[in-house]
Order: C-alpha cells, then structure tokens, then sequence
C-alpha cells in the first residue's frame, strides 16, 4: 500500500469516527428529548400550601392567577388554589381552573362546573399547571361561546402535594362543588346557578358531587348533572379489567390511591412483593403523558399484581362498594355512553339509568353507536345542548331509561 493510499484510509476512518460520534450525539439528544416528552412537567410553587392552611370556608381563594397562553378563543383564565373538604372533615387545599368569556355582563353567568376523567395519582398528573391546561376539557370553546363560567377543578393531589384520592366520592364531589364557589370569588359576573359534567372518572365525580350538592353546598342552585362513559359500576369494572392490561393501568392506580388514602387499607395484604416495585411504578404514571408508557414497555394485567382478591377481603371490599355512586339526584340527570367503549361497558351506564328509574329519578340515557371512550364530538354537542336545556327551565319529558 502506498504512503497516498494509507492517508486515504485514514482519513476514510476519521470521518467514520466522526459520524460515528455524531450518530451517538444525536441517540443520546434523541433520549433526552424522549425523556422529557414522557416525563410531564412538575407543579411550581403555586401549588405548595401555605402551611398552615388560612382560615376560611370551602371555595375560598388562597391564590390565583391569570393564565395568558393557549386560551380559548374570546376567553380570559385563571389556575387557582382554593380552600376544600377532605375526607375526614378537614380542610384540604385543591388547584384547578376557572374560563370565563371576555367581557361584562349584565346578567349573572351561568357555570358548568367540569370533572377531568383518569389523568393520574401524583402531583404531576394535573392539568391547570401545563402549557395547555385547556385541552382535556370537552367542546371548551362552546362552551365560552355559549356565555358559561366552566370551573374545572384538578382535584386534591393533582398539583397540590401528595396522593389524589382516585375515585374517593366524598372528596371528589366537595373539590368540585368547592370549584363552584371558587369561581364565585374570583369573578363577581359568577352566578348561583351550576350544571355538572364529567368524563370516565369525571362522571363518577359528577354524580357522587349531584348527591352531596344538597346538604354540602345548600347555597348553588343545581340545575343538572351529565356523565359521559362514568365508571358507576366499581366492583364490575375492577372484573372485568382484571385479566386485561387497562386493568393494570386503571385499577393499580385505584389500589395505590386507596391504600393512601385509607389508613387500614394495607397494599402488602393484596399486592405480591416481587411485583410491588413494577405495580406503584404504573400506579404513578400520568396518563396526560403517553410517551410515558412507551418507555414502560409492558403494561401488566391486574391479576399479574395481586395476591388476593380486593373483591373479597376487607378492608378493600368494602372500599369498592363504600366509593360506587349510587346516592338519590333530585335534579335531571344525563347519561351518555358510546356502544363501542373499550374501557367501561355500556351495561354499567344502561344498568344505572334503569336502576335511578326505578327510583323515580328523571334519567336521561344517550347511547352513541360506534362510539369509544370516553365520548366524540357528538356526545358534547349533545351534552351542552341538553344542560342548555336546563339552564333554560324546559322539562326533559318522558325519557327516562331511554
């Protein structure tokens, strides 16, 4: 090989290394890029309480502040830190949002108080501290066209410290009536008169918050409550789930919220211990993050978790039953359901409406054909015609459990 040959080798290979070098660079910009994408951003310090908590009823402000980016057309927002109920009694803080349209009005405006669906068990996992708290709240921008305060609460441990007490009814409902009076102080336009709404969990909010209005919040004028896809049915769903990997996902959450909630409720008693570190690491996933789960790899069933049946050992069992929101409305209630749904079978929702039916109840039942989880287009056309509908004082007729 000649002395010309061997400088073209080697420069042949010292351009390999520097591609070489670049093609790491960029694997290793590509992870942290990926990294981010799936890791969702923390909660700052607007949402630490101050401790102690101040003095004052539920609803009231303990900060607030305007948000200035991704707004809805023709709208002005707020996230804000509110006074709350936990469940033992004792006052709790919560974060959330309220989205008001711009300008005055002359009369009173009316609220739709929106439940969040499944998002997540830790702090991050909330949506009033993203970049776009908006984007999770259904038909958003009809609603501020149509002249509605939406009030969208976070509930406790989603942005503020600690555990969200997944489908715990009681502090579900009193984070969301607190939303309400929240809103009240915050924007004086703010009426007395409030309809509910929520998807998957948000659903099971929203009727555990129409039962407890009554007596919790005697001073809101409710004027209606609407589900969409509302997981009512707990123990069906934690079976028929339970060999399926959205069991693993949902209901490990479920099991981690409850067994932090609930001092006697011990996650040894039901969770094998080899397979505990794998069960709370999917229990903290946030679901406003789905990269999040393409780094999991696997998602697990249920059943690969447990050691015992929840279902059947206390003081779980009674925890399931404890939380299925089956307490009297007194006001119209909508149900809507897609015929397609994955996650939450339609037969827990037609099960309900017959069953509220039967208690003379006035039950409206929406199925969607070819419809998913949680709902379409559709279904929130749908929605906010009907709770116009009762804003405006009409009767529902005769459709109960149709």
């Amino acid at each position: 090989m000649t002395t010309r040959d061997r400088h073209s080798v080697k420069r042949v290979w010292r351009w390999i290394a520097v591609l070489g070098l670049v093609i790491v660079l960029l694997l290793v910009i590509g992870g942290v890029l990926f990294l981010r994408a799936a890791t969702p951003p923390a909660p700052s310090a607007f949402y630490t309480p101050p401790a102690p908590l101040p003095p004052g009823v539920p609803g009231t402000i303990i900060r607030s502040e305007p948000i200035t980016t991704n707004l809805p057309e023709g709208a002005v927002a707020w996230r804000i830190l509110y006074l709350s109920t936990g469940l033992q009694g004792e006052p709790i803080a919560v974060s959330g949002i309220v989205i008001a349209p711009e300008g005055e009005s002359a009369a009173p405006r009316p609220v739709i108080a929106w439940a969040f669906g499944t998002l997540g068990v830790v702090p991050e996992c909330g949506t009033s501290h993203r970049n776009d708290p908006f984007a999770l709240i259904s038909a958003l921008d009809v609603m501020v066209r149509e002249g509605f305060i939406v009030a969208a609460t976070d509930y406790p441990g989603r942005g503020t410290p600690g555990i969200h007490p997944y489908l715990v009814g009681p502090v579900e409902a009193h984070a969301i009536l607190d939303a309400v009076r929240a809103a009240q102080r915050l924007d004086a336009a703010v009426g007395d008169r409030f309809a509910l709404w929520g998807a998957s969990q948000g659903g099971h909010a929203v009727l555990w918050a129409a039962h407890r209005a009554p007596e919790y919040a005697p001073e809101l004028v409710l004027v209606g409550a609407a589900t969409q896809a509302a997981a009512i049915d707990l123990p069906g769903l934690f079976e028929a789930t339970l060999d399926r990997p959205i069991g693993g996902l949902l209901m490990s959450q479920a099991l981690y919220a409850w067994g932090h909630t609930y001092p006697d409720a011990d996650l040894d008693t039901i969770i094998a211990p080899e397979r505990r570190a794998q069960f709370e690491n999917l229990a903290r996933t946030c679901l406003t993050n789905p990269l999040a789960f393409v780094r999991m790899r696997e998602i697990p069933p249920l059943s690969a978790f447990l050691r015992a049946d929840p279902l059947a050992l206390e003081p779980w069992r009674t925890i399931v039953h404890a939380n299925v929101p089956h307490g009297a409305i007194v006001v119209p209630l909508l149900i809507t359901h897609g015929t397609d749904d994955p996650l939450i079978p339609l037969e827990g929702s037609v099960a309900e409406a017959a069953r509220r039916c039967t208690q003379g109840e006035d039950v409206t039942l929406m199925r969607f054909p070819g419809v998913g989880h949680p709902g379409s287009d559709d279904t929130g056309a749908s929605t906010i015609g009907w709770i116009q509908d009762r804003f405006a004082g009409r009767s529902t007729g005769p459709t109960c459990g149709r």
